[in-house]
């Protein structure tokens, strides 16, 4: 059973404003805001139009940031170009300001505002007839509007326009009157982060949250820890310092753990588990009318966009070759008897992939763990052919359904794949660990960086770094730079791929890495392989002895190709050999890493200078 969530309302009058344009459609009940609401209990229903915000796929935009990035790679590897359009231009940096889903993300998160300032000016009208009894409640309601408005500008900062985009700090009914110019950085900074700490006073603990959803304390302190960490990759050493601390008091002060519980990561029965920070509340128990591409609706697309053919996703999101190979290289801590698989027959053997690899993606050779109602079967003899999915070699596992017990996505969602109730979590404790490790590697502070990383990878029965002796240089001493590489290509990616608010692209270009990243990736050759397995009923059959250890180890189905590679393009794809990113070297630097200001947004903005 799902836990309750309580966030979606049915729209009413309270909730006033859902055009798709939100800068230049009217609002006819716009006059009828400040007459409805008249207590604390008619704005909370205002309040909770914030929070259906949440819903619209457009204010992560996870599906098109994989693409900008460089964990995610096309469906077909040889042959990219046969994806979506619009995956294609992120893919290959192609998007200007004339791309859909660009402007579609700049308007969710402006709609997102709009709400946030009605909720702040129907909580302005209702307090001079509040009792004194009541103001407690009221400031908690503020502060969770405050909230909201500091993240979704926080958010536009982090990838739009050098962090030069508007400031809407009123709530403005009038249509005519929504001409404004773009704000620097700086101040853009300083008006969220002001939000932020007005917020933080008022807001529950993560212990004594009222409904789960409910933002908190440590949310509001994540968003204003982040942004002093990506202000510090300028070289500020002041913003650095305050990052520290800040991921400090989130790491012991606001009791959250590490969830040790492997069954309760990524899965439903693991929804706001003892490391969620902020976590968005999907749903599909109600609003079954509401069509898959509504963005009011409670449900979600992730589990279909990123899940793998075989159990009915679309495969969409597809991880990079290099991050597959890194999941799989990963080294195990041998000494950790998670790691030892005893079989029916009372033999015993060692997983053949890391726990934090198969909770991550669906992986060929990870016959160890059971997925939806059966074994782990996906890919054997996928290469024999170039058709759309002859090159799906694994697909992201953490907003799949997999855990349900059901056959595959379709059923798992009631006859409807694209309306997944799963949650999303936006960010957790291993973030603020990570991001606390990077603080002290770049103070010089290199053992204690070490600590908080070998938390995660302890958690995960993963072989401990330890300074002295590198894991892919044993002989060889970790120093600052190496440590800042392994955070950077292994240590932050494989934790956190695909998850929270663009945190992959933003990384890369904080860290200054991108292009050179891009580039260094796009330089190397893969080659796939057929995959030698048994077969479903032979899967089956050991399955019902026990963990699958008694057959043969499968193979990796790609390696790198080194040597020699075939001159033409049609004998790489003869061969299945292939390249990743080549787009992505070539286009990168058109934006930086950055998205443009919609052309839309121009267009009806008056005060916009394009």
């Amino acid at each position: 059973m799902k836990k309750l969530k309580f966030i979606y309302i049915t729209l009413s009058v309270l909730i006033l404003f859902s055009c798709e344009e939100y800068l230049n459609e009217p609002n006819p009940n716009a006059p009828e805001l400040l007459e409805a609401v008249n207590n604390l209990g008619d704005t909370d229903k205002v309040l909770n139009s914030v929070y259906n915000s949440l819903f619209n796929h457009f204010i992560l935009s996870i599906e098109e940031d994989n693409f900008r990035s460089d964990i995610g790679a096309m469906k077909n590897r040889i042959n990219p170009d046969t994806g979506l359009s619009e995956h294609v231009d992120f893919y290959y940096k192609t998007y200007n300001s004339s791309t859909r889903r660009i402007d579609q993300r700049w308007g969710a998160l402006y709609r997102g505002i709009f709400f946030t300032n009605q909720a702040l000016a129907a909580l302005d009208h209702i307090k001079p007839n509040l009792a004194e009894s009541d103001l407690q409640a009221w400031n908690e309601q503020r502060a969770q509007a405050l909230f909201f408005r500091a993240t979704y500008h926080f958010y536009l900062h982090s990838v739009f326009n050098n962090g030069e985009i508007i400031i809407r700090d009123v709530y403005e009914p009038d249509v005519t009157k929504r001409s404004k110019e773009v704000s620097s950085s700086a101040d853009v900074r300083a008006f969220f982060r002001k939000d932020l700490e007005d917020a933080i006073p008022y807001l529950p603990m993560p212990s004594e949250v009222s409904e789960l959803g409910r933002v908190t304390k440590g949310a509001a302190t994540m968003i204003l820890a982040n942004s002093y960490l990506y202000e510090s990759s300028e070289g500020n050493t002041q913003a650095l310092t305050r990052a520290t601390a800040l991921f400090e008091e989130l790491r012991d002060n606001f009791g959250y753990t590490l969830e040790t519980d492997i069954s309760k990561m990524f899965t439903s029965a693991g929804e706001f588990n003892s490391e969620s920070i902020f976590e968005i509340p999907y749903t599909n128990t109600f609003g079954a009318e509401l069509d898959e591409f509504d963005e009011t609706s409670p449900h979600n697309r992730l589990a279909s966009r990123s899940g793998h053919f075989n159990y009915s996703g679309q495969d969409f999101m597809q991880p990079a070759t290099w991050l597959i190979m890194a999941y799989e290289n990963d080294p195990i801590d041998a000494s950790n008897p998670v790691n030892t698989i005893t079989t029916g027959a009372g033999t015993q053997d060692t997983r053949r992939v890391s726990l934090r690899a198969s909770s991550m993606l669906f992986l060929n050779d990870d016959l160890d763990t059971p997925v939806y109602d059966g074994p782990n079967v996906l890919n054997s003899g996928r290469w024999g052919g170039l058709g759309s999915r002859a090159l799906i070699i694994s697909a992201f596992k953490k907003y799949t359904n997999h855990d349900l017990g059901s056959a595959n996505e379709v059923d798992a969602n009631g006859g409807n794949r694209l309306k997944s109730g799963k949650n999303v979590i936006v960010n957790r404790l291993s973030e603020v660990l990570l991001n606390l490790a990077e603080c002290y590697f770049k103070q010089g502070k290199l053992q204690e960086g070490i600590n908080e990383i070998n938390k995660i990878r302890n958690r995960w029965a993963l072989q401990p770094l330890e300074l002295g002796a590198r894991i892919d240089e044993p002989e060889t001493a970790y120093n600052q730079a190496s440590l800042m590489e392994r955070l950077m290509f292994v240590e932050k990616p494989l934790e956190l791929a695909l998850e929270g608010h663009a945190t992959r692209i933003i990384d890369l270009r904080r860290w200054g890495v991108a292009e050179q990243r891009f580039d260094d990736l796009s330089q190397t050759y893969y080659q796939g392989t057929f995959f030698p397995r048994p077969g479903r009923r032979a899967i089956t059959q050991a399955l019902a002895r026990g963990p699958i250890t008694s057959i043969t180890r499968a193979l990796s189905d790609v390696i790198i190709v080194e040597g020699d590679v075939p001159a033409t393009i049609e004998e790489r794809r003869q061969n299945n050999i292939f390249q990743e990113f080549l787009g992505s070297a070539q286009n990168y630097s058109n934006n930086n890493g950055y998205l443009p200001i919609p052309a839309e947004e121009a267009l009806n903005n008056n005060d916009i200078n394009n």
